[in-house]
């Protein structure tokens, strides 16, 4: 039975029919035709595939059904017209290479984060002006390349990544240029403290709102949104306040260490006051970000 096909460099516009007949295709190759439609019927009766690649053709979307590839390790649509992502690419726990670049991506979904396994992602030369939170689940992480976006900085947590190589040139990153100012009034919300009552009870698998959270579905929704105080590690639904840490990476395909702005999530000036890290707080002023750092109190 036919494993690998290899259809590149022809004219087809869309993936012929008679693909999805071959279910125990585990390479396909449609590279440099003129695709721009993705049949999700094909799509969703390759199960056993392991490589798709797709690149250099007109494709904008990918259609939901790609969930249905759970095998699948390595996937490649770059220079294409993709202008999202689906969620449903968080089924494909195998992945351990995806590549989009050159496309029209503005976003990236969350659920790509469930993706564990991956090593290498690529998505230069797109859209992008942030990543989504919590990338630090990517254990696994170890090439990233986001160059040529429009990215401000990363998210919180970048650093904890082990990576081997980072290519980010070509952004619009924050520039540390301090200037001082007051720091505002704290205020917080009799919804955000039950919120963060509720979450630090959430984290105790014996205690009562652990058990009983479930039941109300609603708040279960609204919690989801939380996060973690990148000071204190306290989970919080809101942030107080969102400044940027100035982190020294070392990754091997730089000869220096590499100096990148990451997102700091706090929730209290207390958390702004304590320890011995620099936190900024960011004003955005076009054509270019600046920074001013907020004076201690």
């Amino acid at each position: 039975m036919l494993t690998e096909l290899n259809l590149g460099n022809n004219t087809f516009k869309e993936i012929p029919a008679v693909v999805g007949h071959l279910e125990l295709l585990k390479k396909l190759y449609l590279y440099s035709n003129h695709i721009s439609t993705v049949s999700s019927e094909v799509i969703g009766s390759l199960k056993n595939l392991c490589v798709l690649n797709l690149n250099h053709n007109q494709i904008q979307r990918l259609p939901s059904e790609i969930k249905s590839l759970t095998k699948l390790q390595c996937l490649s649509v770059a220079h294409n017209r993709l202008e999202d992502i689906p969620a449903e690419l968080g089924h494909l726990i195998e992945l351990t290479e995806v590549n989009f670049t050159h496309n029209c991506l503005s976003a990236l979904p969350q659920e790509m984060y469930h993706c564990k396994l991956l090593s290498k992602i690529y998505l230069a030369r797109n859209q992008l002006d942030t990543l989504p939170e919590g990338i630090q689940a990517l254990t696994k992480l170890q090439v990233l390349d986001v160059a040529g976006n429009k990215l401000s900085m990363f998210p919180a947590e970048f650093h904890q990544l082990r990576l081997k190589e980072l290519y980010c040139e070509g952004n619009k990153f924050v520039q540390c240029d301090p200037k001082p100012s007051v720091l505002g009034q704290e205020v917080v919300s009799l919804k955000e403290l039950v919120a963060r009552f509720v979450l630090h009870e959430d984290r105790n698998k014996s205690s009562l709102i652990h058990k009983t959270l479930p039941n109300y579905p609603n708040c279960v929704t609204l919690l989801a949104k939380s996060c973690y105080c990148t000071s204190c590690l306290r989970p919080i639904l809101t942030t107080w306040l969102e400044c940027v840490l100035f982190i020294n990476l070392k990754v091997k395909n730089k000869k220096k260490s590499l100096t990148v702005p990451v997102r700091a999530l706090l929730c209290s000036s207390k958390c702004f006051n304590s320890g011995d890290k620099v936190y900024y707080s960011v004003v955005s002023q076009k054509p270019h970000h600046t920074l001013f750092t907020v004076e201690k109190c």
